[in-house]
């Protein structure tokens, strides 16, 4: 990569592709001009596949860094690994709307291998001589020049807490997005550049040489597609099939170990090896519980059973999702 004559650093997109084309428009861009996209293309916005494109289309007129975010993490669990804890949060936090954007016949989903290769691209974090560009953040007490893509991988794609209020100094100042405020947020030790343009915001571009910002204000949405209006206005019935571990209780007692076999959206389908027959949930119990056994990427959940059966030596129990949360990583649903 040559020396750029001018940086532009790209919040959270979420498929708000009219923004960020207006955006792209907005900005000097040559064959010598470096754009950083900070993650999060996907997801929540109505757009992300032409969100994708507009990216690959710009990698030929300059120069792109495309980083990963935790939606596209995600994303690529739900591709390669459906049966892990990362499908199943890709499905609970925004990725029917993207879905939508592949959807083929019978509810299948065509993912052009072009944009496979992009999410399998994403580089975790970028550097220059003054700055450090990541997803999130990056882990406190800990040299830049130490950290390692795979071992900090969780933190430099989902961090909040202490990392956005630590005054720590990195000796290059963190360029980062996934946390969504109504203006740039700019602090000696880091500049956030997620403004929040799908919650109704706007989408921002961070000049690294002139220290400044530009924005486009969401725009107004005059109609939803038809695949969008299909699956978020009506609960559909698409589910997709998961083996991920589940332990859950009613609330304040004792947790069972059950296991998904298929969710979406809305909800879990639990089965128990009980040879007993013996019923943990009775219709209408309220619950809670945690999806996965790893506390790095587990997900707190709190729920109602709609569904009790025993069938062929096991027992079945659907759970309609209230509230979805990951409290070991200060709930970053973002």
């Amino acid at each position: 990569m040559t020396q750029p004559s001018r940086i532009y650093a790209i919040g959270d997109v979420h498929g708000c592709a009219a923004e960020l084309e207006a955006l792209i428009d907005s900005l000097k861009i040559d064959d010598s001009t470096l754009v950083i996209f900070l993650g999060d293309y996907v997801d929540r916005g109505f757009e992300s596949r032409r969100v994708i494109d507009l990216i690959l289309e710009l990698r030929k007129r300059c120069q792109v860094v495309a980083l990963m975010g935790n939606h596209e993490a995600m994303f690529l669990d739900f591709l390669e690994r459906p049966e892990s804890v990362g499908a199943g949060l890709f499905i609970l936090n925004g990725g029917v709307m993207t879905l939508a954007n592949y959807a083929g016949p019978g509810g299948t989903f065509d993912i052009p291998q072009t944009h496979v290769d992009f999410l399998r691209s994403l580089k975790i974090f970028y550097q220059t001589e003054h700055h450090f560009f990541v997803h999130a953040g990056v882990p406190l007490k800990k040299k830049l020049s130490e950290l390692d893509p795979i071992f900090d991988r969780e933190t430099l794609l989902w961090t909040r807490g202490p990392f956005l209020t630590t005054t720590e100094n990195w000796g290059k100042l963190i360029v980062h997005g996934h946390t969504p405020g109504h203006y740039p947020e700019v602090n000696s030790n880091r500049i956030n550049v997620d403004t929040g343009c799908v919650f109704g915001g706007s989408l921002t571009a961070f000049d690294v040489g002139a220290n400044d910002f530009i924005s486009i204000l969401k725009h107004p949405v005059k109609s939803l597609p038809a695949p969008v209006l299909v699956d978020e206005l009506k609960r559909v019935s698409i589910r997709f099939n998961g083996r991920m571990p589940v332990s859950a209780g009613k609330l304040g007692q004792k947790r069972t170990t059950f296991e998904t076999l298929n969710y979406n959206q809305f909800g879990l389908l639990l089965s128990e090896d009980n040879a007993s027959f013996r019923k943990t949930f009775d219709l209408g119990d309220i619950v809670e519980g945690t999806i996965g056994d790893d506390h790095l990427t587990s997900i707190d959940f709190e729920g109602v059973i709609v569904r009790s059966e025993n069938r062929q030596g096991l027992v079945l129990y659907g759970v309609k999702l209230d509230k979805v949360s990951r409290e070991s990583l200060q709930n970053p649903t973002h």
